[in-house]
């Protein structure tokens, strides 16, 4: 049996991790989308490597109100099995900032997971 915390077998559930943050995500917000960025998205994990989420707001938020909800959502996505040392990272972020991390790198929506 894999120990569940060490780097490999935190990778391994990378996809139910974004299940269960996604589902968070409705709770906390539900006008908000959640896509896939980073190593994830564009098949380059390494043992090393965090699973980036960006949660699309349908407005801009500050920092303060980022931090609230960012603890929010892992407050609730602990509450439906998100283990604390699953790599997580979430980057809230508002719709009109959404096109530019497009033009960094590939972004996936939820749904095509």
């Amino acid at each position: 049996m894999v120990n569940e915390t060490t780097p490999l077998s935190r990778l391994i559930g990378w996809k139910r991790y974004v299940k269960i943050v996604s589902e968070a995500v409705r709770k906390v917000i539900p006008e908000a989308r959640v896509y896939l960025t980073g190593g994830a998205a564009e098949s380059r994990l390494t043992i090393e490597s965090d699973i980036d989420l960006l949660v699309v707001l349908p407005r801009e938020i500050d920092f303060r109100e980022a931090v609230e909800l960012r603890a929010k959502i892992l407050e609730e996505a602990e509450k439906l099995t998100l283990p604390p040392h699953a790599p997580v990272e979430l980057h809230l972020i508002s719709n009109g900032e959404l096109g530019e991390y497009r033009k960094r790198g590939k972004v996936i929506s939820e749904e095509d997971i």
